[in-house]
């Protein structure tokens, strides 16, 4: 078994929490092995390219208080910014910028490449050895052996993931990159319990598919307020987003294929049924389709 230098700390997983956990680490010269499958990878956005949103946007503001790098990211790479649930009480307001995903990608490899106290290395923790109830070291796939007094796992999604596509099963941390696997099982070995959370994700459209003159525009904010208290000479873009209201078709679609969904078919395993994506999207399309009707009467 190949031996590695012992590291302080361990961070596994080069996503945004494991990014701010490395950052902060190294703010206290504390040296630092960020682990991940793809270095190329670090900080990448996955999904909806966007920062903050109900719920979101405050935690994104503390993060930048506690000395956090994504209000800055956000601020350097954002193309829009729009502060949500204005129509109601300012306790609900919450703001969300949309932003360059590969911008904020390099902003946050720039941030790690220039951190003298973070060591990235490529590869996969499968393994997480204790000594007398405390953490050692980690196990890589390759059968390395990185020896640690603090392990933080920043896994996401990657962390024994299943990616769902129509009635395919595929395992990956999102698509095109491998999950995480043998850390749920260590865990489990360690007395943990384990579970699993879903996410959904927005369909990619190609652009020169959309007729961008049917749809409303969706400007941002005139005054844009940044995510960072550091941000200055702050004047950033304010390219529009386009919005679009469904139909019937849609509607009848959606309804139509249910019965071939996998949230569909799991809720059937649970005594609640779950609140799947398909329940509550026929929900919404219910209530545009209403708006719609109210308009043209």
């Amino acid at each position: 078994m190949k031996h590695i230098k012992q590291f302080d700390a361990i961070v596994c997983g080069a996503g945004h929490a494991g990014v701010e956990a490395a950052l902060i680490l190294n703010r206290f010269k504390i040296p630092t092995a960020l682990i991940t499958i793809d270095p190329l990878a670090i900080g990448r956005m996955s999904c909806n390219p966007a920062i903050g949103g109900l719920a979101k946007g405050q935690i994104v503001k503390e993060i930048d208080v506690l000395g956090g790098i994504m209000g800055k990211a956000t601020d350097h790479s954002a193309l829009q910014y729009k502060i949500l649930n204005k129509s109601k009480g300012k306790s609900v307001w919450s703001p969300r910028a949309q932003v360059d995903k590969r911008e904020y990608e390099n902003y946050i490899n720039k941030a790690i490449e220039n951190a003298k106290h973070i060591t990235v290395v490529q590869g996969e923790v499968v393994n997480i050895e204790t000594e007398r109830g405390i953490v050692s070291s980690a196990i890589m796939r390759d059968g390395q052996t990185i020896r640690c007094s603090t392990l933080i796992l920043t896994c996401g999604t990657f962390l024994n993931g299943l990616v769902h596509v129509g009635q395919k099963k595929i395992r990956a941390g999102r698509m095109g990159e491998n999950a995480a696997e043998g850390i749920t099982e260590s865990l489990l070995a360690l007395g943990f319990k384990s579970g699993r959370l879903k996410t959904g994700t927005p369909p990619r459209l190609d652009a020169s598919s959309i007729d961008w003159k049917v749809l409303d525009i969706a400007v941002g904010d005139e005054v844009a307020i940044p995510f960072s208290y550091s941000s200055s000479n702050f004047k950033p873009k304010n390219i529009p987003c386009h919005s679009v209201y469904t139909s019937i078709k849609c509607k009848e679609i959606i309804q139509n294929s249910r019965k071939t969904s996998e949230n569909k078919r799991r809720s059937k395993k649970t005594r609640k049924p779950m609140k799947n994506k398909e329940n509550r999207l026929e929900h919404i399309l219910l209530m545009l389709l209403r708006m719609q009707l109210h308009q043209r009467e």
